[in-house]
């Protein structure tokens, strides 16, 4: 059977490559599907605001999948729980939020690798295992090298334990959250902010040099180019319903509401 191994962060040509996705808010599969075929490697999935089930990031998973990309799930906390659904639904990106230290960080690896690198549990008839279609000790090889999974960095007190945090084996990076990580600086959404930008940058500067990945969620603009002048190299960029939103403004604004004379 085929196996899904390829990685996201290596271009055809064998090299690295910047990872783009964008956001699926709609949660409907045709959306991922579409953006997977325009060229984007991965659609963001997001359980920790959104209202999606599981059985509807499995849906979204499958199309991604169909399309050439993969999916990066974001789920609400680093238990146990949540991190064996998401990937039993088929999350090759798995992004954990609100992770301030490396205590937190190895829970993520504790629940989201199997054994040596940590204690998953798995059920061999889960998508995450190609339904026990391998052999079990090559599915569980496969498996770990094939999941990428990301603290993201939200805080201050994850800003000061960044560097222990990409210590932490089986971590395969950060994501910078600025939207929360600019609330806890004092400047709620204040993006081009030169402090913010500045921290943003050291941050992806220690995730590199730990030889970590490092991304960001954050629409276009200087503090994403900051981000990739550092060396960030996966970004989420946008969304199905912001992209739905300006281009109804426009038919909006090009065709006015008036009597007809």
């Amino acid at each position: 059977m085929a196996h899904r191994t390829s990685d996201p962060f290596v271009g055809e040509n064998g090299k690295p490559r910047i990872v783009r996705g964008v956001a699926i808010q709609t949660y409907a599969a045709r959306a991922a599907e579409l953006a997977c075929m325009l060229g984007f490697e991965t659609i963001w999935i997001d359980v920790e605001h959104g209202p999606s089930s599981y059985t509807e990031v499995e849906t979204l998973c499958m199309a991604a999948e169909a399309a050439g990309g993969v999916a990066t799930v974001r789920i609400p906390n680093n238990s146990r729980e949540q991190i064996l659904r998401a990937l039993e639904s088929g999350a090759q990106i798995l992004v954990v939020p609100m992770i301030d230290d490396a205590e937190q960080a190895m829970q993520i690896v504790r629940h989201g690798m199997f054994p040596p690198l940590g204690r998953r549990g798995f059920n061999f008839r889960s998508r995450g295992l190609q339904y026990g279609l391998s052999k079990s000790g090559s599915a569980l090889t496969e498996a770990n090298q094939r999941i990428r999974l990301f603290a993201q960095i939200e805080s201050l007190a994850a800003v000061d334990q960044v560097e222990a945090i990409c210590q932490v084996a089986g971590l395969a990076g950060i994501v910078v959250g600025p939207g929360d990580l600019s609330a806890d600086m004092g400047r709620p959404g204040e993006f081009n902010d030169p402090e913010l930008i500045a921290t943003v940058q050291s941050v992806i500067h220690t995730a590199r040099s730990s030889g970590k990945h490092a991304g960001i969620v954050v629409s276009p603009g200087p503090l994403l180019e900051a981000a990739i002048a550092a060396g960030c190299d996966l970004t989420y960029c946008g969304s199905d319903l912001g992209s739905l939103t300006s281009s109804w403004n426009q038919v909006l604004q090009t065709v006015p509401s008036q009597p007809l004379s």
